[in-house]
């Protein structure tokens, strides 16, 4: 190709590129373009307003996210703090074993009384609640601690210890208040260094509630003393040997004391003061292995030292009604009784579904034939206006003079068959007889039944039936007692005052609900 058509060509192309660019100028400079612009640009501004939106929030989320962390972390604190407490309570639980337990029982009573003597009936009806409270401790090896505290009362009763004349050996024995009152509170002492081989026992003592009511009342042994020589509160100090004997188990002496309830220093003799009266029981415990393993105990008890009753209430009567009496004299003392008791039982006897126990006890009175004097003359109701008379009655032991001594006896006996049913919850269905003769001095004193039946100068007969709705925690208890008396009981289970002839029926119906935890 020649130059000159190269040039034209150039110069083509070139006019082409002016045309090209002076069109694309145009068309941006047009109005549809700058609408799009601006569009555009609208969109950018709306773009940036939401990240700073989001970046405010994401600022504030970082703010609550730390306030939380703080918080977490607190807590964590909080909360190994707690289980470093829980642990160290744990520990101090473990280590110094404490436990505690609740009996609340409710129960129905439905009694009636018939005097074949003079053909006078009467019935009555009752509702009690009775709560007792346990705690317990082992702080070493060698002490334990064990107290219970109890409440008995009517339903919607105000009735106070006084008013139902509840004296010490049964303060939390009668229903009265809506008080609680410390049935029991002692320590075990079991040295080490002897080689846990004896046990000192001291405080209020285990001594009421019964051994064998273990089976009535379907709960844990309360005491280890046996039901015919001796149910009371009692304050004293004991002494258990434990023995290495196939027959033998272990061997206790124990002592108590009563302080004379008018005495009005405590620490300093009281001039109307009476004598202190004294406890002394030595207590054998084993089993028989030629029969089933059978526990038995063989128990002395002497109650000594037996002091005038009423002393205080002849001495206010005396003073009220103005009486010609220049001075009245009571004895040191009464007198004392024995008490020999021998106690068996086997649970599941011979393997079979039966529970049983057995028990014989001999009681003598010893009087010092000691009265009470007045003007130097021996004491004569007689002195006295008639409708006083009557309270005179027990001034002595077991005999309206003290002038006689008497021997009497009790027996006891029960059986109580264990239905095994998973779908009844095992209940069970048990029988007692209890027969006591004329001059028994029963000394059943803190016994919470109405009628206290171990008392009787008579026959009892007992049926009962325990439907536990939840094992070892709440059960149901029904039952019946027919007595039927041949003497009067006297004053203190026996103890003072003559028993004379009786011919009365009494009947009690009873409806329990029990819980145990």
């Amino acid at each position: 190709m020649s130059f000159v058509n190269r040039c034209n060509c150039v110069l083509f192309f070139l006019c082409l590129l002016f045309f090209a660019a002076v069109s694309g100028a145009e068309e941006s400079s047009s109005p549809y373009a700058e609408s799009r612009n601006k569009q555009l640009q609208n969109q950018v501004d709306e773009l940036n307003t939401q990240l700073d939106i989001r970046k405010m929030e994401a600022d504030a989320l970082k703010s609550a996210i730390k306030e939380q962390q703080e918080q977490i972390d607190g807590l964590k604190t909080n909360i190994a703090s707690v289980y470093k407490q829980t642990i160290s309570d744990a520990g101090l639980i473990e280590k110094y074993k404490l436990g505690n337990s609740v009996y609340l029982q409710s129960t129905y009573y439905d009694l009636t009384r018939e005097n074949n003597l003079t053909d006078d009936k009467s019935s009555d009806n009752a509702f009690t609640n009775q709560l007792d409270l346990k705690i317990s401790g082992q702080p070493s090896d060698e002490i334990q601690f064990h107290a219970t505290m109890t409440m008995y009362k009517l339903w919607g009763a105000w009735n106070t210890p006084g008013d139902v004349m509840s004296s010490d050996f049964s303060y939390s024995g009668k229903p009265s208040d809506a008080g609680v009152k410390i049935k029991r509170g002692y320590v075990d002492y079991r040295p080490e260094w002897l080689g846990q081989a004896v046990n000192l026992t001291f405080g209020r003592l285990p001594t009421s509630d019964g051994y064998l009511t273990t089976y009535r009342y379907n709960r844990p042994v309360q005491t280890s003393y046996p039901d015919l020589a001796f149910n009371a509160e009692s304050d004293g100090i004991g002494l258990t040997f434990y023995l290495e004997n196939p027959v033998a188990k272990s061997f206790n002496l124990i002592y108590a004391r009563s302080e004379d309830d008018t005495d009005s220093s405590p620490f300093a003799k009281d001039a109307q003061g009476l004598e202190d009266i004294d406890f002394y029981a030595v207590q054998a415990n084993g089993e028989m292995p030629f029969l089933d393993t059978t526990l038995f105990t063989f128990q002395w008890l002497r109650v000594d030292n037996i002091r005038p009753t009423g002393d205080d209430l002849i001495r206010d009567m005396i003073a009220f009604y103005d009486l010609p009496i220049q001075s009245i004299e009571f004895p040191d003392e009464l007198g004392c009784v024995d008490k020999l008791t021998l106690q068996m039982d086997n649970d599941k006897i011979f393997d079979l579904p039966l529970d049983v126990f057995a028990s014989v006890s001999w009681s003598s009175t010893n009087t010092s034939k000691d009265q009470v004097m007045v003007n130097g003359q021996p004491f004569n109701p007689a002195m006295l206006p008639q409708d006083l008379q009557p309270y005179t009655r027990y001034l002595y032991l077991l005999s309206p003079d003290n002038q006689e001594s008497h021997e009497g006896y009790g027996v006891y006996a029960g059986m109580r068959y264990n239905f095994e049913s998973d779908a009844l919850r095992n209940p069970k269905l048990g029988f007692e007889y209890f027969s006591g003769s004329k001059y028994w001095v029963g000394l059943s004193i803190a016994a919470t039944d109405p009628y206290q039946k171990l008392n009787t100068r008579g026959d009892v007969w007992e049926i009962y039936y325990i439907q536990p709705f939840v094992e070892k925690m709440l059960q149901m208890r029904t039952g019946y007692q027919a007595i039927q008396r041949d003497y009067t009981e006297s004053l203190m289970s026996g103890l003072y005052g003559p028993a004379t002839t009786a011919d009365e029926d009494d009947t009690l119906f009873y409806l329990s609900l029990d819980f145990m935890f």
